[in-house]
C-alpha cells in the first residue's frame, strides 16, 4: 500500500462495491482477519499532490485490549480520522497543532465536509522546545517504560504531572508562554530551560514558603551553653516581604544541625563558613566562634564545636541556615538536575545516549524544620 501511494496508483480493490466493504469491515470487527493483513480507507484522490489525501487508512486490525473496553473490539480509528470528528463533536472552536499537522489540514476538513458535522479552525504553530529535554510521547514512554525517570509524574519530565510535582504553578507556565509568544518560525528552534526556571522562580518567590533544612547534615555543638539552654526567635516564611508576610517559630539550642558544605576543617580567606577560628552567623539568631571542627578516619567532617557570641564586635560575613536537633525532622530529599546533558538531544545520532545519568541525587538523611509538618498536600516550599 506504501508503494502504490507514493507512485500515485489505485489500489486494486478501489471499486469493490460497498455491500462487499461493509461486510468485510464487518468482518475485522469480529476480527476474522490478522493484523496488518487488511484496513478500512478513505475514498479520496489516490494521485492528489498532498500525500494526505491519497486514499488514507481509517480503521486497521489491532489484537491490543482497550483500557476501557477490553477486548470487545479489535478495529481502531487512526489519528488522523478521529482527531477531527472528536473536535467537532465537542464543539471545539480552534484546533492548535504544531506545524508538522499543517499538511493534515485538507484531510482534517474533507472528512468533516462528507459527515456534513461543525468545523472548528485550525491553526499550526511552532512547536514549544525545551532545551535539556524531550517531549515526544515516544521518546516520553521509552524513558517511563525503561525506569529511567520514575514514572509520568518525575519533576525532570516536561509533563503537566511532572511539572505539578516540581513546585510548577500555572501562573509560571503562563507567564512563561506569554514572554516566549507563538510562532510559525519552524519546529527546530529550541528555547532555554533557564529561561522556563526563571519565570518559575520568579513565580513561587512569592509564593513558597521558605522553611529551614539541612541537606548534609553535621552536628554543631555550643560549647559554652547547658543541655536546657533554649531560646526562641521567629524567621521568615519570605524574607523579602519580612515579618509581615508570615513567621515561625524557631529555637536555639546547644546542638544543631548544620550543612556539610558549610563546613571544613581547614580554612581559607575565601571561605566564610564553619571552619576553626570563624565567626559565623545563625540566620535569625546570633553568632558562634567555631572552635574545633572533628573528623573521621577519611577527613570528613562529622562535627562542628562553637561557642555563643550574642554581641559580636565584628560582624559576620556570612549567615547560614540551621535547625535544632530538637526541632529536626529526618526526610528524603530529591535533589534533580537537567536530564539530558546535551542541548538539544533531538540533534544526536542516539536521543538515548544524552541522558544524564546523575540527573537524580537522593538524600535519605536531610534535615528539615518540624514546622513543615502543618503543609498541605502540593503546598510549595
Amino acid at each position: 500500500m506504501k508503494e502504490a501511494r507514493n507512485n500515485l496508483l489505485p489500489s486494486p480493490y478501489r471499486n469493490r462495491p460497498i455491500e462487499e466493504n461493509l461486510k468485510m469491515f464487518e468482518g475485522m470487527r469480529m476480527g476474522l482477519y490478522e493484523e496488518g493483513k487488511v484496513c478500512l480507507r478513505l475514498k479520496i484522490d489516490y494521485a492528489n499532490n498532498n500525500p494526505t489525501l491519497r486514499d488514507p487508512p481509517a480503521y486497521r486490525i489491532r489484537y491490543t485490549p482497550h483500557p476501557h473496553s477490553g477486548n470487545k473490539w479489535c478495529i481502531y480509528p487512526l489519528y488522523d480520522f478521529t482527531h477531527c470528528i472528536c473536535d467537532s463533536i465537542e464543539n471545539i472552536t480552534h484546533s492548535c497543532c504544531t506545524l508538522e499537522f499543517e499538511i493534515r489540514r485538507d484531510l482534517y476538513y474533507w472528512i468533516l465536509e462528507q459527515l456534513e458535522i461543525y468545523r472548528p479552525y485550525v491553526w499550526e504553530f511552532s512547536r514549544l522546545n525545551i532545551s535539556n529535554t524531550v517531549i515526544s510521547k515516544r521518546k516520553l514512554l521509552y524513558l517511563v517504560n525503561s525506569g529511567i525517570v520514575r514514572g509520568w509524574d518525575d519533576p525532570r519530565l516536561m509533563t503537566l504531572d511532572g511539572l505539578r510535582r516540581r513546585g510548577v504553578t500555572p501562573a509560571a507556565i503562563n507567564d512563561f508562554c506569554d514572554e516566549v509568544s507563538v510562532t510559525r518560525s519552524g519546529n527546530e528552534n529550541v528555547l532555554s530551560i533557564k529561561l522556563l526556571e526563571f519565570f518559575i522562580r520568579k513565580d513561587l518567590d512569592s509564593k513558597a514558603k521558605r522553611v529551614f533544612a539541612v541537606l548534609e547534615p553535621v552536628k554543631l555543638i555550643i560549647e559554652d551553653v547547658d543541655d536546657k539552654f533554649a531560646e526562641t526567635s521567629d524567621a521568615c516564611h519570605f524574607p523579602k516581604e519580612g515579618k509581615e508576610a508570615g513567621t515561625y517559630p524557631i529555637t536555639l539550642t546547644k546542638e544543631l544541625w548544620v550543612d556539610k558544605s558549610d563546613v571544613r576543617a581547614v580554612d581559607s580567606k575565601e571561605f566564610f563558613a564553619f571552619a576553626p577560628g570563624k565567626l559565623v552567623g545563625l540566620k535569625y539568631s546570633h553568632a558562634v566562634s567555631v572552635t574545633e571542627v572533628r573528623t573521621n578516619n577519611e577527613g570528613e567532617c562529622y562535627e562542628v564545636r562553637a561557642k555563643l557570641v550574642k554581641n559580636p564586635e565584628t560582624k559576620p560575613k556570612t549567615y547560614l541556615n540551621w535547625v535544632s536537633c530538637k526541632e529536626a525532622l529526618t526526610c528524603t530529599v530529591n535533589l534533580y538536575d537537567l536530564l539530558f546533558k546535551d542541548n538539544n538531544p533531538n540533534e544526536l545520532e542516539d536521543w538515548k545516549s544524552g541522558i544524564n545519568k546523575d540527573s537524580l541525587k537522593v538524600l535519605n538523611n536531610a534535615k528539615v524544620h518540624n514546622s513543615i509538618l502543618g503543609a498541605k498536600h502540593l503546598e510549595n516550599f
